[in-house]
């Protein structure tokens, strides 16, 4: 009896406590954070960094420039490759439709 009652009253501060702990307000990072935040990736950065070590600020501002550029290109073109796979996806997907109602024209 003093063990479900010591179970009982422990359930119960559990219960009764957790809500004080959780997280009040919105989920996710602060209206500062956002406004402090960068596109590019801390690794990138942290690159650009060390090429850039010991340059006069014409030659970090040119190398930031290119690297910026190439990682746009590479951005880009990854994004193009994805698109035309979901059109070849979707250009099948089409064609074993066509193909499935054509079979059921015939019967």
């Amino acid at each position: 009896m003093k063990k479900t009652l010591m179970l009982v009253l422990a359930a119960l501060v559990v219960l009764f406590t957790a809500p004080s702990f959780a997280q009040q307000g919105s989920k996710g990072a602060s209206a500062q954070a956002y406004e402090h935040a960068s596109d590019e990736a801390v690794f990138n950065r942290v690159g650009d960094w060390f090429a850039t070590i010991g340059k006069s600020e014409e030659e970090k501002a040119a190398i930031k420039a290119q690297r910026r550029a190439e990682r746009e290109a590479k951005r880009i073109e990854k994004e193009a490759k994805k698109k035309a796979q979901q059109a070849e996806e979707e250009m099948e997907k089409q064609k074993k439709n066509i193909n499935e109602k054509m079979k059921g024209l015939g019967k």
